[in-house]
């Protein structure tokens, strides 16, 4: 487990905490200066009164639509911070129920482009019409729209295999899936369930969680449910399936190396376009995204392969702290 420690807490959070929108318990950290809210932008927004933001046509968006699936996290640049925003999101049916929403995938994913902060509290602060429709073009622009650029802070927080960051959020995340079981179990996501459906055991995934019922004696996922059995206190065989079959990854040690992998495509050259393909590799690699959207991909995923050399060096790094999540 990560230390979790909570000294020299952000100013951006100390002053959500004096608007009320977190509480000292809401704040988590590493070590190395990490740090994370375990409370949901649309959560905090909703503290404030703020339940919707303009669009782009002139709509009112439901911020627990569009924003109940982003975080702040800050990484520490001497005494100061920067801050951006980091996606945990469970498997959802708004498409279904014909919501107009983001996206429904389940999965992770961290940008590297700094939040401009001072938008955020102006908002929380003085909820004009303005405010909050700055407040919608900041997050989008951080979350979503192409173009970025990324912070040198940042990428060399997460380019480094000592960082602890990643490992935070993925236990976050575990957590948070966890939380959301009923009955003993939660449901395998639907794209999951749909690479199953086609591979069968031929899957990496698959195969991982074979291996992962194994080494537990016990069933922990069947390909299509995930049993839980205390949500508050995970064991170690229900987190590795949980972050198998959510983000395509098989360890906590392949979910840093991902991070990590995208912070080194955060170059000049990077930016470079490849014929026949739309996105650079700068491109892909502003925003890392772990999803069990991409789990099957074959080619240059060297943070999917156990045994790769950048995997590896996450686990000499951490295995001490982590050995206990594979």
């Amino acid at each position: 487990m990560t230390d979790k420690v909570q000294k020299n807490i952000p100013e951006l959070f100390r002053k959500l905490m004096e608007l009320c929108c977190l509480s000292e318990s809401d704040v988590c950290g590493t070590a190395d200066g990490f740090f994370a809210a375990s409370v949901a932008i649309a959560d905090i927004l909703a503290q404030c009164g703020i339940t919707t933001v303009p669009g782009n046509q002139g709509e009112e968006l439901e911020c627990r639509l569009f924003f109940d699936d982003w975080y702040i996290y800050a990484v520490s640049v001497g005494e100061s911070h920067v801050y951006s925003l980091f996606k945990m999101r469970e498997q959802e049916c708004d498409a279904k129920m014909g919501l107009h929403a983001d996206g429904d995938t389940p999965g992770v994913t961290i940008p590297f482009i700094a939040l401009r902060e001072e938008i955020l509290v102006d908002c929380l602060c003085d909820s004009t019409q303005a405010n909050r429709k700055k407040l919608e073009e900041e997050i989008n622009r951080v979350v979503a729209h192409r173009g970025q650029r990324h912070s040198d802070a940042l990428k060399q927080y997460f380019i480094r295999t000592e960082s602890q960051g990643a490992y935070l959020i993925a236990e976050l995340y575990t957590e948070y899936i966890a939380s959301l079981a009923a009955e003993g179990y939660i449901n395998v996501p639907k794209r999951y369930e749909a690479d199953f459906g086609k591979l069968g055991l031929r899957g990496r995934v698959a195969q991982f969680i074979e291996a992962n019922n194994s080494a537990a004696g016990r069933v922990v996922c069947d390909h299509k449910k995930v049993y839980i059995c205390d949500p508050k206190s995970l064991m170690e065989y229900e987190r590795m399936a949980i972050l198998a079959t959510h983000t395509g990854n098989a360890s906590f040690f392949s979910f840093a190396a991902e991070v990590q992998f995208h912070a080194r495509f955060l170059t000049w050259w990077a930016k470079l376009r490849i014929p026949f393909m739309g996105n650079s590799p700068y491109d892909s690699a502003v925003r890392a995204d772990m999803s069990i959207g991409d789990a099957e991909l074959t080619g240059p995923t060297p943070y999917y392969r156990l045994d790769s050399r950048i995997v590896r060096a996450q686990y000499e790094r951490h295995k001490d702290k982590y050995l206990d999540y594979k």
